[in-house]
């Protein structure tokens, strides 16, 4: 892409977190190369580790990023619901919309849980898990137990989204539906 005029840091930011989530959502944490990231972005390898440090730290910021892109996800939907429906089920149906849109984020979150015992991943997998679960009571009032039947769901979706299996689930939109 070539404009004439020079990209902003914020905006380079961006497209290197993007290239990371890609790539992290394809390979993982270990098998991710920043160079590819790199090279994705359109950078140079140099410029990646000069701006987030460290691969590890690249890596929980692409956590930190894909999580508040889904929380920012769940208020929007929440806000912009119909008048009928519920917090839970506006949520359930803008993470279905997720779903569709990139299944790497969603190995992304998948990576990010198996990798959570590792101690560059565990802090940043546990506080962003937790973000989205207080999320989800503030804006749905639910109870734990209904907290805790839609993040099954949304665990179980995210599952088989990631291994193109989503019919085992029959109608995602049907159980958004009963939320």
């Amino acid at each position: 892409m070539v404009t004439g005029k020079r990209m902003k840091a914020e905006d380079r930011r961006l497209l290197i977190l993007e290239a990371a989530l890609a790539e992290y959502g394809r390979s993982g944490m270990h098998a991710t190369s920043v160079e590819v990231i790199a090279d994705r972005a359109g950078v140079s390898q140099p410029y990646v580790f000069k701006m987030f440090g460290t691969k590890n730290d690249l890596i929980a910021a692409v956590i930190t990023h894909h999580t508040t892109v889904l929380r920012q996800a769940f208020r929007d939907a929440v806000e912009q619901r119909e008048p009928n429906s519920s917090p839970l089920q506006a949520m359930a149906l803008a993470y279905l919309g997720f779903m569709q849109d990139d299944v790497n984020s969603l190995r992304c979150q998948l990576h990010t849980w198996a990798a959570a015992s590792d101690p560059a991943i565990k802090d940043v997998a546990q506080r962003t898990y937790r973000e989205i679960w207080e999320d989800i009571a503030e804006l749905s009032g639910a109870t734990a137990d209904e907290i805790r039947d839609f993040m099954s769901h949304g665990m179980l979706l995210t599952v088989l989204a990631s291994l193109d299996l989503t019919e085992l689930f029959g109608d995602p939109l049907a159980v958004a539906k009963e939320y």
